[in-house]
This record gives C-alpha cells, structure tokens and sequence, in this order.
C-alpha cells in the first residue's frame, strides 16, 4: 500500500530548490535594470522550462531543469539589456513607444 503510492509521487517531474533559487537570482538581477528586461527573461525561463519538459517527454529519462532555462534567460537578458533597451529608452522618452 504505502510503498505503492510513494513511487508513483516519485514519477512525477520535479524542479529543486537549487532550481527557483538561480532562477529568482536572475529575475532579481534583471528586475534591477529594466522592465522590459524583466519580462523577456521572464519569458525565456518559462521557454526553457517548456523546452526542458518536451525534451523529458521526448528522451523518457531524467534531465537537469536548469541548463536550458539559464541558458536561454543570461542569453536574453544580454541581449535585452544591451541590445534592446538603449535603442528602446530614447523611444519611450520621446513617447513614441510604451
């Protein structure tokens, strides 16, 4: 009985605590620049997440959570802060975008 139900507990998918702590530390650092940087990087850890469950779903066996989901945020963060946002400052000074 008891052993039955902790195994299929156990098959599910789980994130760690190591997980959200470098997720909360890069929406932290980019809730610290910039909104829109906020939101991309917002973005792009919930496409890695996704990603990272197509791939559990697709190879069947355990896989790390955090490799895509911090690769795609650091790489959309980078780009945003340093890309977008100085093109995008002077348009929203000037009102010509929200």
């Amino acid at each position: 009985g008891g052993e039955d139900e902790e195994d299929e507990e156990d098959g599910g998918v789980k994130l760690g605590l190591g997980d959200f702590v470098f997720y909360s530390v890069l929406m932290g650092r980019a809730a610290v620049y910039d909104f829109t940087t906020t939101l991309t990087c917002f973005l792009a850890i919930t496409t890695g997440l996704i990603l990272t469950l197509f791939c559990l779903a697709l190879f069947r066996k355990a896989l790390p959570a955090l490799p895509c989901s911090i690769f795609l945020g650091i790489a959309t963060y980078a780009f945003t802060r340093f890309a977008i946002v100085p093109y995008a400052k002077p348009l929203q000074q000037d009102m010509l975008f929200f």
